[in-house]
């Protein structure tokens, strides 16, 4: 338990500096891919101010999936490596040509998933066979299912950015 709350918070503390890292860059924003319903977008990130609360009900979510070692070490290749951050995948639950229902916003919410390794050797060989046959996970319903199964935790990094979806030629 001690070293799950060790790692969720040392993983709320990396997406922390990276979201303001992001936020004070000086220049023209900054552009990443990201997996939308298993395709790939383009976006690009600028930070908000925030105050607690009000920032709940009008926010898109943003997952990043963080890939463990195993799954490196098997030549997996996320979407963000190398990168300024531990290897990662951006999934959407929304983009503005399909709102999912009113989702989509340019404001996101910030999701962490990250393996849910535990002392039960047996649960962690679990994990990461899931994780080398299911990665990436390239949809919410993906990341959703994968959450639920118990192969990764979600953690609320309690982070915000504005981030536009563009063509993938923008950033050239």
């Amino acid at each position: 338990m001690r070293k799950q709350l060790a790692i969720g918070i040392g993983v709320m503390l990396l997406m922390a500096g990276a979201v303001v890292t992001a936020g004070a860059a000086v220049g023209p924003p900054s552009y990443e891919a990201a997996y939308f319903d298993g395709q790939t977008v383009t976006m690009n990130v600028i930070d908000v101010p925030q105050h607690e609360g009000v920032l709940a009900h009008a926010t898109a979510d943003l997952y990043v999936v963080f890939y463990p070692r195993v799954a490196l070490d098997a030549g997996l290749v996320p979407q963000c490596y190398p990168c300024d951050r531990p290897p990662h995948d951006h999934v959407l639950d929304s983009i503005p040509s399909d709102p999912g229902g009113g989702q989509f916003s340019p404001l996101w919410h910030v999701l962490a998933i990250r393996p849910n390794y535990t002392t039960d050797a047996a649960h962690n060989a679990a994990v990461n066979a899931a994780y080398l046959s299911e990665l990436p996970l390239t949809s919410e319903a993906a990341v959703d299912a994968f959450v639920d199964a118990g192969y990764a935790v979600e953690i609320d990094t309690g982070q915000y950015f504005i981030c536009s979806i563009v063509n993938t030629n923008a950033a050239r």
